[in-house]
């Protein structure tokens, strides 16, 4: 893992819009270079040509954005990037974290212009309280406008959940209901670019 830049990705402001808001964007947790190294590996992986939105569309259609790439050695040099551990480091106050081995993702822009909106959803459990903490990311490959995706989410929910939750009827699953109403934001970000949430937040693809 380099240490070639000991400052902190996260400044006293970034942790502060963290406390609040429940995600932070860490910005060039990894190099430009890097990001576009993976993200050439997932359109290989997919067989698919950048430049070419025509091969972004298969017939028949991806089942899911999801793409279970997962030992590519472009994916390894990020997931052991010194900045990637620094930020999910200060968020957790600990330096002593286990690399997590995730896939990628790759979202194309929807030609249909009535598909429905991303539903929202939570990776925690929510039906058990205290709401534990946890935390989880997505690391922008390419830069992404707010009109673009990739990710979103209800920025500040993890403060005001648990009273949301009991003020339910009885009975009602709280995944069923329209969390978009509660406020989702688009996150916008640039390559190279991770943005981490707490696991309390209604979130999704967008």
């Amino acid at each position: 893992m380099s240490s070639d830049n000991q400052s902190p990705i996260l400044s006293q402001d970034d942790l502060d819009f963290w406390e609040k808001n429940g995600y932070v964007v860490a910005k060039k947790a990894v190099s430009e270079q890097n990001a576009t190294r993976a993200a050439q590996a997932i359109w290989d992986f997919l067989e698919m040509d950048p430049e070419n939105p025509d091969t972004w569309y298969p017939d028949p259609p991806r089942p899911s954005i999801m793409v279970e790439i997962y030992q590519n050695q472009a994916l390894w040099d990020n997931r052991q990037a010194f900045r990637v551990h620094q930020a999910f480091s200060q968020v957790w106050n600990n330096e002593k974290l286990w690399v997590s081995f995730d896939r990628g993702s790759m979202n194309p822009p929807n030609r249909n212009p009535e598909a429905k909106q991303f539903g929202l959803h939570w990776d925690t459990n929510v039906d058990k309280r205290p709401i534990s903490f946890g935390v989880q990311g997505v690391l922008y490959l390419t830069d992404t406008a707010e009109n673009q995706g990739a990710f979103q989410c209800v920025p500040g929910f993890h403060n005001t959940i648990e009273d949301w939750l009991d003020s339910l009827p009885e009975g009602e699953d709280p995944r069923r209901q329209d969390l978009h109403a509660l406020g989702s934001k688009c996150i916008p970000a640039e390559i190279g670019d991770l943005i981490i949430w707490r696991t309390a937040l209604p979130h999704g693809a967008s």
